[in-house]
């Protein structure tokens, strides 16, 4: 069964509707002829692609308006323009972009040399995670009438990101690449957002590039600040954590490594879905259920 779309008699009954600003009139026509429920609620909340016509999809977390099928066609009109080096992150990165419902859910190639002010902040179990200036910031929609991609930064000269140089991972296997994926797919305030992968150009290990938590973890936080902080604000963790939880497992995802060096204190958001275990692990491997990877289980 092919995917529900508004004929081309709605749309000219409707194509110079203000979906912002319906009249008790438009909204009585929009209620008889477009008769799936689905597209009623895109049209009245998103309005109508520019370029098919058909109701948009919010661009999460932005007011930006995502048509899925005309961006699918953006981003395979540019495949040939850019390559990891890495078939399987290649068939990944263009998979995510062929299927991203909003802006959320895209996972860009993103060239080592945009970024600026690379800084070590830390070594951990299977990485060492940057903090790094991104000049182009993230894409959160089509611009028609410039035929290019729109992009967000949070200022307009500085957009920071967390850059996770992932160890021995030239061999990248795509198990590890499916986990990475449940990162794009839980759209949530409370859960890091993963831009997309770019590469150490010295040790040619690939790397996440994803939100920056500039205030560290809970770990940190708690350790600085436990005795000083109020019930209130006790609870207002333990609520947002639960949020971040509900939304993972929502999305019928695992955190699989979750701990309060995983939570961050911006927002309190959690990080790390997945990435539990070393980025060249294969499931064929004889021994691969029978190790433990991340924290201790407790």
């Amino acid at each position: 069964m092919g995917e529900v779309k508004l004929s081309n008699e709605v749309i000219e009954q409707i194509r110079g509707f203000n979906h912002w600003n319906l009249t008790k009139e438009q909204e009585t026509l929009i209620d008889k002829v477009i008769t799936d429920k689905n597209l009623k609620e895109r049209f009245k909340e998103d309005g109508l692609c520019k370029e098919c016509k058909q109701p948009n999809a919010n661009s999460f977390l932005t007011r930006n308006y995502w048509c899925q099928s005309c961006n699918a066609k953006h981003f395979e009109q540019n495949f040939n323009n850019w390559t990891s080096g890495n078939k399987n992150v290649d068939e990944f990165i263009r998979k995510t972009q062929l299927n991203a419902k909003n802006h959320y859910e895209v996972i860009e190639w993103i060239d080592y040399n945009k970024f600026e002010n690379v800084e070590n902040l830390t070594n951990g179990g299977f990485g060492t995670v940057y903090r790094a200036n991104w000049k182009d910031g993230y894409i959160c929609g089509w611009n028609s009438e410039n035929n290019q991609w729109e992009r967000y930064k949070y200022n307009y000269e500085d957009f920071l990101v967390a850059l996770k140089s992932l160890n021995n991972s030239q061999d990248i296997s795509p198990e590890f690449l499916k986990e990475i994926q449940s990162n794009t797919t839980i759209n949530s305030y409370n859960v890091i957002h993963c831009y997309g992968i770019t590469k150490d150009p010295e040790s040619n290990n690939f790397m996440m590039v994803t939100e920056y938590a500039k205030n560290g973890n809970l770990r940190q936080h708690l350790n600085k600040n436990f005795t000083s902080l109020k019930w209130k604000e006790k609870l207002h963790i333990l609520h947002n954590i639960a949020y971040g939880l509900c939304d993972i497992h929502n999305n019928k995802s695992i955190h699989h490594n979750f701990h309060c060096g995983n939570i961050f204190n911006s927002g309190i958001t959690i990080a790390d879905i997945g990435v539990y275990q070393p980025a060249n692990v294969k499931s064929s491997q004889n021994d691969y259920d029978k190790k433990v990877y991340g924290v201790l289980p407790y």
